[in-house]
C-alpha cells in the first residue's frame, strides 16, 4: 500500500480539486497530512460548503469573508503550523462557507500557500454522483484533479439511495432507474464531458479514486479501471479500502 502523495505526480505551488462522491473530505485531510509531512505549507479549502474540521483534522481554522485580511491571517500563520482551513463564514449547521472559483489561487500567490486543496463539489454522503449545471465550483488556475467515488456503488440498482442526482447520471449515462450501476455504466459516467471530465482543464493532471475498495468487490474494480484507464486524460487509477492506503487499481 502507498500513500496517495506517493502516487500522484505532485509538484508546488498547486491547487489541488476534489470532485465525486465516496469521501472527499476525508482524503483532502489526509492527503494534507501527508504532504504536511513533506514540509509543505498546505491549505484545505471549498468553493460550495465543507463541515467544520473537527479535532485533528486541520492545524487551524481561519474564516473571514475579506481576502485581504485573510491572506494576512494567513501569511502570518505559517509561523507555527503547516495545515490551515479556510473559509469565508460560517453558516450554520456547523458548515462553512467556502471561497470563489478565483481567490484559492491568491492563497498560493499571496497567502504563502505551497499546495491548496479544494473541495470542488458536494455529495451529501453518498456513494456516487452526477454534477449538477452549476457543479463543480471548480477553482481558477487548478493543476490537478482527483475524481472520486465510492465502489459500494458498483452494481448496485440506481437510486436516491446510491447516486446524489440520479435523473441527471440517468440521463447522462442512458439507463433508468432501477437499472444495476455496472462497471460500464460507471465508466460512462465518469468520462462523460458532461460527468466526470466536467471542466476538468486541458493541463490539469487528472486521477480517479475508488474508495471502500474492499476484497469483495476487487473484480467490478478492477473492471471500471480497465476502462476508465482508456482515457488519456486519466493519469493513473487509485483504490482504497482505508483512508490514507492506496494501491494501483490497474492489473
Amino acid at each position: 500500500m502507498s500513500r496517495l502523495s506517493e502516487l500522484v505526480e505532485l509538484s508546488s505551488p498547486i491547487i489541488i480539486a476534489l470532485v465525486g462522491a465516496g469521501g472527499k473530505t476525508t482524503t483532502m485531510y489526509t492527503l494534507a497530512r501527508e504532504l504536511v509531512e513533506q514540509e509543505k505549507r498546505v491549505v484545505t479549502t471549498t468553493t460550495t460548503q465543507i463541515y467544520i474540521p473537527r479535532p485533528g483534522e486541520t492545524e487551524r481554522l481561519l474564516v473571514d469573508a475579506e481576502m485581504p485580511r485573510l491572506l494576512k491571517n494567513l501569511q502570518g500563520g505559517w509561523r507555527d503550523c503547516r495545515h490551515i482551513t479556510v473559509a469565508s463564514a460560517a453558516i450554520g449547521s456547523g458548515k462553512l462557507k467556502g471561497l470563489q472559483a478565483e481567490q484559492p489561487a491568491l492563497l498560493l500567490q499571496r497567502g504563502g500557500a505551497d499546495v491548496v486543496i479544494v473541495e470542488a463539489d458536494g455529495a451529501r454522503h453518498l456513494k456516487i454522483k452526477a454534477p449538477a449545471d452549476y457543479e463543480p465550483v471548480m477553482p481558477a488556475q487548478v493543476g490537478m484533479v482527483l475524481l472520486l467515488l465510492s465502489a459500494e456503488a458498483l452494481n448496485q440498482p440506481l437510486s436516491s439511495e446510491i447516486a446524489h442526482r440520479p435523473e441527471i447520471l440517468a440521463r447522462l449515462t442512458a439507463i433508468g432507474a432501477g437499472d444495476p450501476l455496472t462497471p460500464a455504466v460507471v465508466a460512462r459516467l465518469l468520462l462523460h464531458e458532461q460527468g466526470g471530465l466536467k471542466q476538468v482543464p486541458d493541463g490539469a493532471g487528472m486521477y480517479v479514486l475508488i474508495t471502500h475498495a474492499t476484497q469483495e468487490r476487487r473484480e467490478s474494480i478492477a473492471q471500471l479501471a480497465g476502462l476508465v484507464r482508456e482515457e488519456p486524460r486519466v493519469a493513473g487509477v487509485y483504490c482504497s479500502e482505508r483512508p490514507g492506503e492506496w494501491q494501483n487499481c490497474v492489473v
